[in-house]
């Protein structure tokens, strides 16, 4: 009887120990849900297949698996924002048929009914998952806002024989005054125009040959005016490219050059991405924004390990939206990204970090104020002597875990190297490829280098020299932030202002 009882107990502590596992393992996978960058938070989120601004409301329209947190079944999902930050989920907006499931390609508002669709009506372009149809884009309309979606049929481009055409963009052009098409082909963007989305007109072909054997897929086609130079207005052609000359992982490289209705042609040829972090595909922009402003919105996510991600019942969610500038810096334009300044409707708490003069031995290392919350860093340092060889070769910040996990936020200085490295963050067989270091390098003269970082949950973005360069970043804290350190390394570096602010859980 003593046996029986004791092994009664042992029974019982075991359901009792397993349980608690399995609620720590789901909590754990839950807190990775994050609160500022879109998710479905079931299922499978993949990139943003439409962008667009219609009487204060954004509409974002992406890849979709409403059956399984993998890759597979893509329908079109729907959500929409006042503020790009919170989310209302709307039905799927289009679904796969007999040709097959969908992928990417773009949303247009017709406003002035063009294409006799109806005024303000939401016309999609998209192709299918279908070999049979790799010459073919489609198109499907809305004629109210994208609640319900009515799907038209193909679309026939000249001058499209021997190419494979993915991910259809298309916008209005201001200086054509008709639709403007790009289609990547595999390793070049086609441009076509159109009065009405319906009759289109090859104008011509782009192509980049120091690319050769990258798989070019979505594109994105836009004017900017230049800061600081004015009435200079420059052209930026996104090309998402699957694999690319930088490494065999996606990403996404942008060209700056001039348009003259016909043919767009680079007056640089410097290699530039958008983000310099694994976790930074697909990405497109809104059309007709407030202000004329330029706001890019991407997946967060890497095919290396998208499949693989440590969340039970999701994956996938975007990257933080982005406000895009073009800069000169002396024989080049380059792409600024910004979080737009609405965020702070979000600001909570802060701590104020005091300035000091960092190295080896005079660093902050403390309490971390909001363990388990989003929040932003925002850091100055004093960038007057980036030349003197008595500059700390490496500084920046470290978050730490109660065990000893860290991840780095940090700056190279004689490699001119920004860089996150969440390779201490995770065990050794935490996720195939998932440990590492990526970064951009980027030296500027500026007297002041001021960093923004975002945490939110599963990701953590740095926007570091005006946000010339981006890195996007996730990560999966197995514990959350206890402490955290601002560190030099070789030297010294005077850390000129900082705080740590909490964002406010949204309502």
């Amino acid at each position: 009887m003593k046996q029986e009882i004791v092994a009664f107990i042992l029974l019982l502590l075991l359901s009792i120990s397993l349980q608690e596992c399995h609620s720590k393992s789901e909590n754990s996978k839950t807190s990775y849900v994050p609160q500022f960058h879109f998710t479905e938070g079931i299922n499978w989120t993949g990139e943003p297949t439409g962008l667009i601004y219609d009487e204060g409301i954004y509409h974002l329209f992406y890849q979709y698996n409403p059956s399984d947190s993998v890759y597979g079944n893509i329908h079109w999902g729907h959500a929409v924002s006042q503020d790009l930050f919170q989310w209302q989920i709307k039905p799927i907006a289009l679904y796969p048929d007999s040709l097959g499931y969908l992928k990417s390609g773009s949303i247009i508002n017709d406003k002035k009914n063009t294409s006799g669709l109806g005024h303000n009506s939401f016309i999609a372009f998209y192709m299918y998952k279908n070999k049979n149809l790799e010459q073919t884009p489609f198109l499907a309309y809305s004629v109210d806002k994208g609640e319900t979606w009515k799907k038209y049929g193909r679309i026939t481009l000249p001058n499209s024989k021997g190419y494979q055409f993915r991910n259809p963009h298309v916008s209005w052009n201001p200086l054509l005054k008709k639709w403007l098409m790009t289609i990547s082909s595999g390793s070049s963007v086609l441009f076509y125009s159109s009065p009405d989305c319906m009759e289109w007109s090859f104008l011509s072909e782009f192509e980049d040959a120091s690319n050769i054997g990258a798989i070019w897929e979505g594109t994105d086609f836009f004017p900017l005016k230049v800061q600081g130079k004015e009435n200079m207005t420059k052209w930026v052609l996104l090309v998402n490219m699957e694999n690319t000359s930088m490494s065999d992982l996606p990403a996404t490289r942008y060209y700056v050059g001039d348009f003259d209705g016909i043919s767009f042609r680079i007056t640089q040829t410097k290699e530039l991405w958008v983000d310099y972090g694994k976790d930074n595909f697909g990405g497109c922009t809104f059309n007709e924004t407030p202000n004329n402003n330029r706001i890019y919105l991407s997946w967060m996510n890497c095919w290396e390990y998208a499949n693989s991600l440590p969340t039970s019942s999701w994956r996938g969610n975007m990257t933080i939206p982005r406000q895009l500038n073009l800069a000169w810096e002396g024989k080049h334009f380059l792409l600024a990204s910004t979080i737009p300044t609405n965020i702070h409707t979000y600001y909570g708490d802060s701590l104020q970090l005091k300035p000091i003069a960092l190295s080896q031995d005079n660093y902050i290392e403390q309490n971390f104020p909001y363990p388990n919350k989003s929040f932003i860093i925002r850091l100055k340092f004093d960038n007057k002597d980036n030349r003197a060889i008595w500059k700390a070769r490496d500084y920046g910040i470290r978050l730490k875990t109660k065990s000893g996990k860290k991840l780095s936020i940090g700056y190279q200085n004689e490699l001119s190297y920004y860089y996150i490295d969440r390779s201490e963050l995770n065990s050794d067989s935490f996720i195939k490829g998932f440990g590492c270091m990526m970064g951009a390098s980027y030296r500027s003269d500026a007297s002041e280098m001021e960093w923004n970082i975002l945490f939110d949950k599963n990701s953590i973005e740095l926007f570091a020299a005006d946000g010339r360069s981006v890195i996007s970043s996730l990560c999966y804290p197995e514990e959350s932030f206890s402490s955290f350190e601002l560190f030099a390394k070789s030297g010294s570096v005077s850390l000129l202002d900082g705080s740590i602010i909490q964002l406010k859980e949204k309502q």
